[in-house]
């Protein structure tokens, strides 16, 4: 078919030599013409960048960033700032893009007009590949209902990744994320609240058109959870972003709550399982109660919704942290309650 829409691929790199050539191959290897990569070397202390600088001297389409290290939300913000595509694709650099990809969006902004479109990822796993699509409830119609929206990508974990979204350059005013480049875990929600405020519509494929690399690394022994100290930053953020916003009802508050609320009970599992000492686990669960955002929003605990087994449990390790009841919390968590 004829090439009707100019993407971007928006690519952050930092120190992955190993994977980068696979990673822009997968882009290249497509045929697509009117494309353009954005590769933002963030400070690379390997060959990540100069492996850049050799592809943009044999391709017109790769232009390369250089930049000091800032972190992810930093990389994808400046390669935001260069891309010129009529669409904006996301991807990491020891991931891919699979065959076919460019095609059947061109097609589906075609036939949708959609601001914004969705499609499903592949994760590597070392039990063997996790395919993650979108239900088939949500494909191929044009979704304009902000609300719906909202709801579902606040409470689904599985669509904060820009990587499986695909969206018009229209949708990203410019808006200054500075002040949360340092945030590491949960970044691409931050930056999708940009496009979930500015996309009037959305488009749901049920392709699955990246692929995760799972990079595995032992934490055995390492304590990751000591001194853990609970903020809540980016849950502050996207509470004042929807408040501002004004579209959300106290149901779809109770909806958020509620799976805040779940995360967070895997937040105490880790804390029970993985702090060193029960002084370093009752530290890190006082933290939680102590945090701002806690009492003011999650104090309140669960709000109807989910009878089953799993909420349930999760009712009841929340019960135990309010009560603070941290021996019997921290029992529970490591010693009975196994599921992630």
């Amino acid at each position: 078919m004829a090439e009707s829409v100019f993407f971007s691929v928006l690519i952050p790199v930092y120190n992955v030599e190993s994977y980068l050539h696979e990673c822009l191959g997968s882009v290249l290897s497509q045929g697509w013409e009117k494309l353009e990569l954005v590769l933002v070397d963030d400070g690379s202390t390997d060959q990540s960048g100069a492996i850049c600088d050799e592809y943009a001297k044999n391709d017109p389409r790769i232009q390369v960033v250089h930049k000091p290290n800032g972190g992810l939300m930093s990389a994808r913000r400046a390669a935001l700032a260069r891309a010129r595509g009529d669409y904006f694709l996301f991807a990491d650099s020891d991931d891919r893009l699979l065959p076919g990809v460019f095609e059947t969006l061109s097609e589906a902004i075609g036939s949708s007009g959609a601001d914004c479109l969705v499609y499903g990822v592949t994760r590597e796993w070392p039990g063997g590949p996790l395919h993650v699509k979108c239900p088939d409830a949500l494909c191929n119609r044009v979704i304009t209902d902000k609300r719906a929206i909202l709801n579902l990508m606040l409470n689904d974990n599985t669509y904060n990744s820009l990587c499986r979204k695909c969206v018009k350059r229209s949708c990203f005013d410019g808006r200054d994320f500075s002040p949360w480049f340092h945030i590491s875990m949960g970044e691409d929600l931050l930056q999708s609240t940009e496009i979930l405020e500015n996309a009037g519509s959305f488009f749901f494929l049920p392709q699955e058109f990246y692929y995760y690399r799972y990079n595995g690394g032992s934490i055995s022994r390492t304590f990751p959870y000591d001194g853990y100290r609970a903020s809540f930053e980016k849950e502050r953020f996207l509470l004042d972003w929807l408040r501002r916003l004004g579209i959300f009802g106290e149901a779809d508050y109770d909806r958020w709550r509620n799976h805040l609320l779940d995360e967070l009970v895997i937040e105490l599992k880790h804390i029970c399982r993985e702090c060193s000492s029960r002084a370093n686990a009752v530290s890190a669960m006082e933290s939680v109660l102590a945090a701002d955002f806690y009492r003011a929003f999650l104090s309140p605990g669960y709000r109807g919704g989910g009878s089953g087994l799993r909420r349930r449990l999760n009712r009841l390790v929340i019960a135990l942290l309010q009560d603070r009841r941290f021996d019997a919390l921290r029992f529970f968590c490591a010693k009975i309650y196994r599921a992630r």
